[in-house]
């Protein structure tokens, strides 16, 4: 996709990535809603019994994506010392990976007593669709770091 893009406009990926780098970063930035967006219809299909109204599920899908995003803010301090470490920081693969797993398992970590408190969820089903649950991040997020890559890529 990207290759054929800039031979359509006639550019080096070298002269097109800072261009591309910031208006990534701005479209994360005003996009991130739908994330919590995309996240909160597994709530209702995962809890059928609460007969809740779904804009509680947008909530609590916010109230998630809320300490996600402290999540990626401790993550990108871990990444920052990696950096200065003398690491590779988030342009390393493995350090990009246990990020990606430490901030999938606080998730998890995150999601089980919420559901709980929420939802009244018990048993091993609890596990089960905390377990959905987290797939679903992480899924959301990979979709989500997609969307974000087309839509700068075609828009900038």
């Amino acid at each position: 996709m990207t290759a054929a893009e800039l031979a359509a406009r006639h550019e080096t990926l070298a002269a097109f990535a800072p261009a591309f780098d910031r208006a990534a970063l701005l479209n994360a930035k005003t996009l991130i809603i739908l994330m919590a967006l995309a996240f909160a219809p597994f709530l209702p299909l995962l809890y059928p019994r609460t007969r809740r109204a779904f804009g509680a599920h947008v909530v609590f899908a916010l109230h998630l994506y809320a300490f996600i995003l402290l999540l990626m803010c401790v993550s990108m301090l871990i990444a920052e010392a990696d950096l200065l470490a003398g690491g590779g920081g988030l342009e390393s693969g493995p350090v990009d990976m246990a990020l990606s797993l430490f901030n999938l398992a606080a998730c998890a970590v995150y999601l089980y007593p919420a559901t709980g408190r929420f939802y009244g969820s018990r048993g091993a089903a609890r596990f089960a669709k905390v377990a959905v649950l987290t797939i679903a991040v992480g899924a959301i997020a990979l979709a989500y770091r997609f969307t974000i890559f087309v839509i700068t890529l075609y828009t900038s």
